[in-house]
């Protein structure tokens, strides 16, 4: 058995190389800890063994990830002994895909408890996430300008050609059941999830183009873009803010809305712990109240800026400043953003794969392997740009994590981790974690883990996940096969 499992370990690792990924949504640390209850959060067939009632009380969960380091922004240079800023340095670092994602998820109310062979949960949180893209179009104007591979003028431009806003806010409630068959030692896990969407925000299709002569007598630029944003407040134009009502929280018919569901399974078979679970498959959620859809007030949703003509803004050898400001004027009211029939969208919750597997030894060590993958856009997603009638292709990221966990004096559990992970460019074999969780008063745990560091310096790190917070444990739990086998 142990042979077949680290023959499927390092098929895994060997195939990870082709992946695309950046893992800062998931904290994987979690997964393999029997003792927390945020591995529930993971797979709904995994629950706290120990205990037969819990509370999770509000906790924070950070996400950060970037294609830049700290020190591919600024370092200190030995040559010259000054602390510099190198744009060169900068663009060389940054690849085709470069997003920049920031996430601030906060955990605000979950219990679960156990009857019998049955285990019963609820959870609430908050999700906010938010991507900027920089497209590899933009990076090469910045390189190389107007100046092709033949040093000559190219005569169009591309400055930016994608999509470079994603902004979400969603509510999440879900409650979930787990029952383990005891003949078989097998749980099989459900959970159902309503999501109530705060706010979203997204660009789709943006488009910059600078034209330029090649005799280098006149400029030109054409600006596209569709900006589509959702709310639960609806946009006064009058006033021009948004009118918050608090009763309009509770007319759940009205609300930008969607479920989705997980589903798990564990099975243990002595030290062996194996498991399956497939989080979010949904189509997301359904902005279709206080939709607003904007694009530039040009012609066609197109800006055409034709360049500036200095001399006929000269009046006998005197500079005509009310020229200027009619001009900037006329600039300023075709970049303003018009808004156009409102529609309807959906917007994707990314579906969640783990597959692991764990091994206790030692009676205080468990070993753990892990799978995860996901789609971007959704198993079941519609488009995030129906409006439009864009349809987006998902994206499929993985990795692999390895980690060791030991607990110590019954009340102290240590984790170290390693994650292989592929961005799509490069191919990063140091990705470590590390996690504690203390239970010093029986009732009482606090927990922190830290996941996804792409360096044990934190000025050469690209990705970073925290989380932190608190659980109240009450009741005895009956032992499980595996830790009948190692307490014993």
């Amino acid at each position: 058995m142990r042979k077949h499992i680290v023959l499927i370990a390092l098929t895994v690792l060997m195939a990870a190389p082709a992946a695309r990924a950046q893992f800062d949504e998931t904290n994987n640390l979690f997964y393999h800890t029997l003792r927390t209850p945020q591995s529930n959060l993971l797979n709904p067939a995994l629950f706290p063994t120990n205990n037969t009632f819990y509370i999770m009380l509000p906790g924070v969960d950070f996400q950060f990830g970037s294609p830049l380091s700290m020190n591919n922004i600024i370092y200190y240079d030995r040559t010259s002994e000054h602390t510099v800023i190198d744009l060169n340095r900068i663009l060389s670092s940054l690849e085709k895909d470069n997003d920049f994602r920031l996430g601030a998820d906060v955990n605000l109310l979950g219990f679960g408890f156990k009857v019998g062979n049955t285990f019963i949960n609820f959870n609430t949180r908050l999700v906010n996430h938010i991507g900027l893209g920089l497209p590899i179009s933009t990076i090469n104007a910045l390189l190389e300008g107007n100046i092709g591979d033949d040093n000559m003028p190219r005569p169009v431009v591309e400055i930016v050609n994608g999509d470079i806003l994603n902004a979400t806010s969603y509510f999440e409630a879900g409650i979930g059941v787990a029952h383990r068959f005891e003949p078989i030692n097998l749980t099989v896990g459900l959970r159902a999830k309503y999501l109530y969407g705060v706010a979203n925000v997204q660009t789709d299709n943006t488009k910059i183009v600078l034209n330029t002569d090649p005799a280098i007598d006149s400029v030109s630029a054409s600006i596209y873009y569709q900006i589509q944003s959702a709310t639960f407040a609806p946009y006064d134009t009058t006033q021009k803010k948004f009118i918050f009502n608090a009763g309009d929280l509770l007319k759940l018919g009205q609300a930008n809305s969607g479920f989705s569901f997980d589903i798990g399974a564990r099975y243990d078979l002595g030290p062996f712990t194996f498991s399956l679970a497939i989080n979010d498959l949904s189509a997301g959620i359904h902005w279709k109240n206080n939709v607003t859809t904007w694009t530039p007030s040009g012609g066609q949703g197109v800006i055409t800026f034709n360049g500036l003509n200095i001399n006929s803004m000269i009046d006998n050898g005197t500079f005509n400043t009310d020229s200027l400001t009619d001009y900037l004027r006329e600039q300023l009211d075709g970049m303003t953003p018009h808004r156009v029939e409102d529609g309807d969208y959906w917007f994707a919750i990314p579906t969640k794969f783990n597959l692991g597997a764990s091994y206790s030894f030692a009676k205080i060590f468990r070993a753990g392997f892990l799978f995860h993958g996901q789609l971007d856009r959704g198993l079941f997603c519609k488009s995030n740009s129906l409006a439009f009638g864009q349809e987006v292709q998902n994206t499929f990221r993985w990795n692999t994590t390895l980690s060791v966990g030991a607990n110590l004096f019954n009340w102290v559990e240590v984790i170290a981790a390693n994650s292989f992970v592929n961005d799509g460019s490069s191919f990063d074999v140091l990705n470590p974690g590390v996690g504690l969780v203390l239970t010093p008063a029986t009732i009482f745990q606090v927990y922190v883990m830290a996941d996804y560091l792409s360096s044990f310096y934190l000025t050469d790190s690209k990705a970073l996940n925290v989380k932190f917070g608190i659980n109240l444990l009450f009741g005895k739990g009956s032992r499980t096969v595996i830790e009948e086998t190692t307490q014993n």
